[in-house]
């Protein structure tokens, strides 16, 4: 299952001239009305965003290594983006694999941390990249007793709202997914699953691309190069912002409808335009 989640920091029913966000009475976060109601979201941040990625698959699966060599390239060209996305690094490492349930929730703990506790760096945005096994709303992790256990994507996103990271609030934060089914649904390991999710395993659910041919992370990278170079040859001549997120998924979906894939699921409550390369006009 493929699912990209985007937020705001969370839903505004009122604007009033001046919106507030406090946690703790240990932050205060100010926004003016103007900027609230603007067509897209503020860019006058010390840095333009911070990208986690977290690739669970287990590393004795056929072609990790081509799995591993396309999520580098992902984290090269988050990198690679002028005024560009940081990517987390946590015990020199940063790309993280094979984390166990507690590890995932302790390093987006940290993330979180780490950006709200930070006075020097100002981010504009959160990219949360994972890729692994397991189904609608949860990622498989490993354990050490060799049992499965099933780390829920609710937790983790709950991590970045305004009670718990104030310094996101009002930004936008985008969850991309994908979670691949076992050959077998009925064949899978059902300890640490909740109910409800055992419940829907018991129905046939087609199988998702293999390893060998991820065509979900492929078309991401794919369409990340194409938007990358179409902007660094035109903006000379016709100087655009790139990658607009929304337009980003449409062709990331569109690539996947041409190859005969599964496309994503999207849900989304961003207000506003937001872009992974800061604008040039």
């Amino acid at each position: 299952l493929r699912s990209i989640v985007m937020h705001p920091a969370q839903d505004q029913q009122h604007v009033n001239h001046i919106i507030k966000e406090t946690r703790s009475e240990k932050k205060t976060i100010e926004v003016s009305e103007s900027a609230f109601l603007s067509p897209d979201y503020d860019e006058h941040c010390t840095k333009r965003g911070l990208a986690v990625l977290v690739q669970n698959f287990e590393q004795q699966c056929a072609d990790i290594e081509k799995l591993n060599g396309q999520f580098n390239k992902l984290m090269e060209l988050l990198e690679s983006y002028e005024y560009g996305i940081e990517v987390f690094e946590k015990d020199g490492k940063q790309i993280h694999k094979n984390l166990s349930k507690d590890d995932l929730y302790t390093l987006c703990s940290s993330v979180a941390k780490e950006i709200d506790n930070n006075e020097y760096n100002c981010y504009y945005c959160l990219l949360f990249v994972i890729l692994g096994h397991g189904s609608t709303g949860i990622i498989k992790c490993k354990t050490d007793t060799g049992n499965t256990e099933y780390a829920e994507l609710s937790k983790i996103m709950e991590l970045f709202q305004p009670q718990n990271c104030a310094a996101l609030a009002l930004k936008p934060k985008v969850f991309i997914v994908q979670t691949m089914e076992p050959k077998d649904p009925n064949q899978a390991d059902a300890s640490g699953m909740p109910d409800d999710v055992k419940e829907r395993k018991q129905q046939r659910i087609p199988r998702e691309s293999y390893l060998s041919d991820n065509t979900f992370l492929n078309s991401l990278v794919k369409t990340l190069e194409e938007e990358q170079n179409t902007w660094y040859t035109n903006r000379g001549i016709n100087p655009i912002p790139v990658t607009e997120i929304q337009s980003l998924l449409i062709k990331i979906n569109r690539r996947l409808k041409e190859t005969g894939s599964k496309v994503a699921y999207t849900t989304s409550s961003l207000t506003r335009k937001m872009y992974l390369q800061k604008r040039t006009f």
